[in-house]
């Protein structure tokens, strides 16, 4: 295991660094603050060479608990051990702070470690915790690994995420590619894409192609979606694909120039639904769509409850999904093992 060139794990050369000598910073989980010690203490027995007691005061400061520094955790909010934590991490992997208006001016060779920091406070707290990370990533240049199960929080606040199942990484890349594009069925599993289904892929004029969205309860029914084509499929396969619902415009049932069932044209798919269910959660609204004539499918999106109201619809009614082609993420079907 090596960092930034120094070895912290090397069995054939017989090194293994002590605890003490590794710059890692880790925010466990449920904080794992030493019950019997102040805040500062916490914080000061995890400092590295050349901060001063002072230099400790000034970064609990500067994460807002400059006036409970003297407290015991259990005098502390959730939130608030919580900072006392992150301030324990920093402390091994930042250098003494050479400026006052300065947090962390300059990084060691380190890594700060978060295993699901935020899971334990409330949302208000969670909301101010997550712009101090942002500032702090700006403002130090350590590598900074983040665990959580949140897949909001990722997409929030990572550069890179990491898909791992059963002790095996899946897929890695950024956020925006990686939950738009699951590289399988079980990675769009792991990032909550309900709207997964079958098909074949059929290449058409250069640079696009042809879905056949498929039901093989009803393998008479069909219907043709354009897709973008990046020429790694052959024609013909059979497919898994998935709908980026942040990708598809709802219209009103009125709103459409052509009468037909679907269309492709210029790569606009245009698909009359009608509306299954509708769940109110607030000002988002939980619906499942089925395709016109085809009751067996069912389409699940995320709908603002203004654009409910705007369109004038509810359970029961028809309306109309325009999807862009890059909304549809097409897979091979893997045959069972």
């Amino acid at each position: 295991i090596r960092l930034a060139g120094q070895a912290w794990l090397d069995t054939a050369a017989g090194v293994q660094l002590s605890p003490q000598a590794r710059r890692a910073g880790l925010v466990f989980q449920h904080y794992a603050l030493f019950p019997h010690m102040t805040a500062h203490a916490n914080v000061a027995l995890a400092a590295g060479p050349g901060w001063t007691p002072d230099d400790v005061q000034g970064l609990l400061a500067r994460l807002g608990l400059g006036a409970l520094s003297g407290r015991r955790p259990s005098q502390l909010s959730g939130g608030q051990q919580q900072r006392v934590a992150l301030a324990r991490a920093l402390v091994r992997v930042m250098a003494k702070p050479t400026a006052a208006h300065a947090v962390v001016p300059e990084a060691l060779p380190g890594v700060l470690l978060l295993d699901e920091p935020f899971s334990a406070v409330d949302a208000p707290t969670r909301q101010t915790l997550y712009r101090e990370l942002a500032a702090l990533r700006q403002k130090v240049l350590v590598p900074m690994v983040l665990v959580t199960h949140d897949l909001a929080e990722a997409r929030r606040l990572a550069d890179r995420v990491v898909i791992v199942d059963a002790g095996q990484t899946l897929q890695t890349g950024e956020p925006a590619r990686v939950f738009a594009s699951p590289r399988n069925a079980r990675v769009a599993e792991l990032v909550g894409i309900q709207n997964h289904f079958a098909g074949r892929f059929f290449k058409d004029r250069p640079g696009w192609g042809r879905l056949r969205w498929t039901d093989a309860a009803r393998p008479e029914q069909s219907i043709d979606l354009a897709v973008i084509d990046k020429n790694k499929i052959d024609d013909g396969t059979p497919v898994t694909w998935v709908l980026n619902g942040e990708q598809v415009d709802v219209l009103g049932d009125g709103d459409a120039t052509d009468a037909g069932h679907e269309r492709m044209e210029a790569g606009v798919n245009r698909m009359r639904c009608r509306l299954v269910e509708v769940l109110s959660l607030g000002e988002i609204s939980l619906c499942t769509l089925s395709p016109e004539g085809w009751p067996g499918q069912l389409i699940t999106l995320n709908l603002t409850t203004r654009l409910l109201r705007r369109l004038n619809v509810a359970a029961g009614d028809g309306v109309q999904l325009q999807i862009a082609p890059a909304a549809l993420h097409i897979m091979p079907m893997r045959s069972a093992p």
